[in-house]
């Protein structure tokens, strides 16, 4: 019966996404047909508004979080609904452009596409809203039993109590204690109802659509069976997984050759917005090789000219994870810089593993100029396109430098390394080492494609100032 009513609101759901997508297109066609000055003739689109509807139709169907309100956040929500009318909408203007339909405009594509994501979105917000207002009275709800009596379990219990429009009720606590008798105690109210053992009994002789295992860390081997048990029984079981602090990762369920696994994850969340970083780094960097090849060329030909040795210094360096790969940089120092790096350890005025002098004997005149300007670093372009770097990101360490790092200090290999970052806005060589770690970290735990946008637009001042340059 409770799958019977689930399959009929899926299919209600459906029919009323569909609402909106159909008004939009009709919207579109009186929009373009408006500013064209034409009579506007809806059975001539009759064609076009099927062939939508039907890519519409099979996008929302398949799209299972189109149908999941409860416990989601407004945020989740729109998210669901733009992923979906984007996806939906990308192909179906393929499908019509591909078709080179003369009534299909670009005004009217981008009417419909606006107005049903808008359509889509508004619809979805007002569904969540009728769904916790009919669950805040009592309506609606599904029923939870808590296996666990610790501080785990009692603190998912207030998030159940402090969110009543997620529309489930605690109907006990189980004791993860087996035992003759069982232990008399609530919290909130809320009553232990029985132990591991009897599980089975209480699942047959009332409503459960929770099992939840909130269980501590010491516990974990007694619920196997109880596991199993519900697993039999049918009953849909949860096992909270905040097993072990994690102070900086994001946790996150995930599959690894078809296991669950928990994923403990340093770097940013967001795997689209860090696939956008990827194709915009290579197609800039790219077209910036193009761009400024001029400069290259007659760099090339100034360094070939006034000192003796190679025209680019290749260096290892430790990428994403300490993966290693050749950095390039446009030779600034002699041809023995490496083995005279000894004898000046002295005047290292760095802390820390880095090594800076400020007067490095072991720089050319030439080389001085091209560090001032950063146009040594141009050809780090080359490693961006590669995929060793990126645009903006940590600086690639040497491995020696990395062994000398506190633990704290080695996270900064987790994402992929930079030409610039909040470093170089931020003083250059005019900080500590440690501040320079500090600030790598705050970038990664704060990443997102806007920051990159704005380390950016801030770089080309911090360049030209030459503030910081050595």
């Amino acid at each position: 019966m409770l799958r019977e009513r689930i399959n009929t609101l899926r299919k209600l759901l459906f029919l009323a996404y569909l609402i909106p997508v159909a008004a939009s297109f009709l919207i579109s066609i009186y929009v373009e047909s408006y500013y064209e000055g034409k009579h506007v003739y809806f059975d001539a689109y009759d064609g076009l508004m099927a062939t939508v509807l039907i890519i519409w139709g099979l996008v929302l169907w398949n799209n299972k979080d189109c149908y999941s309100f409860r416990s989601k956040s407004k945020f989740e929500i729109t998210k669901t609904a733009i992923t979906a009318s984007l996806l939906a909408s990308g192909i179906s203007l393929i499908v019509l452009f591909y078709w080179s339909d003369s009534r299909l405009g670009k005004l009217m594509a981008g009417s419909f596409v606006i107005l049903s994501t808008i359509g889509l979105v508004v619809l979805r917000l007002q569904i969540q809203f009728l769904l916790e207002y009919i669950r805040k009275r009592g309506y609606n709800y599904q029923t939870i039993i808590i296996a666990g009596q610790g501080k785990r379990a009692r603190h998912f219990a207030d998030s159940i109590f402090q969110n009543l429009h997620w529309g489930y009720r605690i109907d006990g606590f189980i004791n993860t204690n087996n035992g003759p008798s069982v232990p008399l105690w609530s919290y909130n109210d809320i009553p232990v109802i029985g132990c591991l053992d009897t599980i089975p009994d209480i699942i047959k002789s009332q409503q459960v659509d929770w099992v939840v295992f909130a269980v501590e860390n010491n516990e974990l081997g007694k619920i196997e069976e109880a596991v199993a048990t519900c697993d039999e029984m049918g009953t849909r079981v949860a096992i909270l997984t905040d097993l072990f602090p994690a102070k900086f990762a994001k946790k996150r369920i995930d599959e690894f050759f078809d296991c669950p696994i928990l994923l403990f994850d340093t770097t940013p969340p967001q795997r689209i917005s860090l696939a956008v970083k990827a194709i915009f780094d290579r197609f800039v960097s790219f077209l910036g090789i193009i761009t400024i090849s001029p400069i290259l060329f007659f760099t090339a030909l100034a360094i070939k000219l006034f000192s003796k040795g190679p025209i680019l210094f290749k260096q290892e360096r430790l990428g994403i994870n300490g993966k290693r790969f050749t950095m390039y940089k446009f030779r600034t120092m002699r041809p023995d810089a490496d083995m005279l790096k000894d004898q000046l350890k002295d005047q290292n005025e760095m802390d820390g593993p880095a090594f800076k002098i400020k007067n490095d004997p072991r720089i050319t005149p030439l080389g001085r100029w091209l560090r001032k300007t950063s146009i040594d670093e141009l050809p780090q372009l080359l490693n961006v396109v590669k995929g060793d770097m990126s645009l903006v990101g940590p600086r690639p360490p040497l491995s020696n430098e990395v062994i000398q790092y506190d633990s704290w200090q080695r996270r900064r290999l987790s994402m992929k390394p930079g030409i610039t970052c909040l470093w170089q806005v931020g003083g250059r060589n005019n900080i500590s080492f440690k501040k320079w770690m500090e600030l790598d970290l705050k970038y990664i735990d704060n990443w997102s494609l806007w920051l990159d946008t704005k380390i950016l637009a801030r770089t080309l001042p911090a360049v030209i100032s030459r503030k910081g340059a050595r």
